[in-house]
Order: C-alpha cells, then structure tokens, then sequence
C-alpha cells in the first residue's frame, strides 16, 4: 500500500471562474474528473443538493 502525503503552496484560479466575493464557483468551474473504476471522464458544475440540509429529514427520530 501507498500513501502520498503533500502541502499545498500555492492556488491560482482564472477569474472567469470566480464569484462576485472572489471565490471559486463550482459551477463556472466545469472540473474535469477521471474514474478509474469505469474508466471514464466526467465534467462537474451542477449542484445537487446543499451541503448540511440533504440528510436533515433523516436525522430526525
């Protein structure tokens, strides 16, 4: 087994990707993403749900 261990230094991030606060949104983003379970590609941006309040409903008892 393996394991890679790093630091970040440095980001950088086109302003064209950027929000009116200067933060990177996920959807302007259009990240590219490798499977290597289905040896696919895949290009992210849409939300699909909201961190915090998917599994609310379920929390309750």
């Amino acid at each position: 087994m393996y394991a890679i261990v790093g630091k970040i230094v440095n980001v950088a991030a086109d302003e064209a990707v950027l929000d009116e606060k200067g933060k990177i949104d996920p959807s302007r983003l259009n990240a590219l993403i490798f499977d290597q379970f289905k040896h696919g590609y895949y290009v992210s941006g849409e939300q699909v749900g909201k961190a915090w309040n998917a599994g609310a409903g379920l929390m309750k008892a």
